[in-house]
């Protein structure tokens, strides 16, 4: 039994995979994205990830989510190593063209308690993806947590299912996670490792 080596126990939320996942990759120093900031907890976890030297920049249209998430990193004391920028995702190649990232993470649909009109779109999602794919690091991952149920979701699902199987296997492998035994429309979460 002393011999054994320790299991770490899965996650079971397809949103903590995608942390699992980047958790593996991140270290103090590293410069990380949120492209869809939301309430930010995805913005706080990368910011403990980073470390005190590192940077975080995240992006949303809502100013309250902006808000939401700020008042987090105020509480958490990490607000120095963020820049939250109200601007869609498909912009962030304009903010980052001289970085180079080792995390990107999308969780896409709705602010979750906001408004369930607004929601990421297939468009500004793609234009997000092309320009983080380029910005990436050697070892590094992008996360897409993709929801289902909601309207528009199909399609946003599909756009991003299309554009991430096409991308270059020479330079990144994609993984695709499903929960397969779930009724209704469970979310997907897509993983892109940059292994070259």
């Amino acid at each position: 039994m002393k011999n054994m080596e320790k299991i770490e126990i899965l996650p079971q939320r397809l949103v903590s995979w995608a942390k699992w996942f980047v958790k593996q990759h991140v270290s103090h120093g590293d410069i990380c994205v949120d492209a869809t900031v939301g309430n930010g907890f995805d913005t706080l976890f990368l910011a403990e990830c980073v470390g005190s030297e590192g940077k975080v920049y995240g992006f949303d249209i809502q100013q309250s989510a902006l808000n939401n998430t700020k008042k987090l990193l105020i509480e958490a004391g990490l607000l120095d190593r963020v820049y939250l920028f109200h601007d869609s995702h498909s912009h962030l190649g304009t903010y980052l063209s001289n970085s180079t990232v080792k995390a990107v993470m999308f969780n896409l649909g709705y602010l979750p308690r906001g408004d369930h009109t607004l929601i990421t779109k297939p468009e500004t999602t793609i234009q997000a993806l092309k320009a983080a794919l380029p910005l990436l690091t050697t070892n590094g991952i992008i996360t897409v947590v993709s929801y289902r149920g909601h309207p528009g979701a199909i399609e946003e699902y599909n756009s991003v299912k299309v554009f991430l199987s096409e991308i270059n296997s020479k330079k990144y492998r994609v993984f695709c996670i499903d929960i397969l035994n779930q009724e209704h429309l469970p979310p997907v979460l897509f993983v892109v490792h940059r292994y070259r």
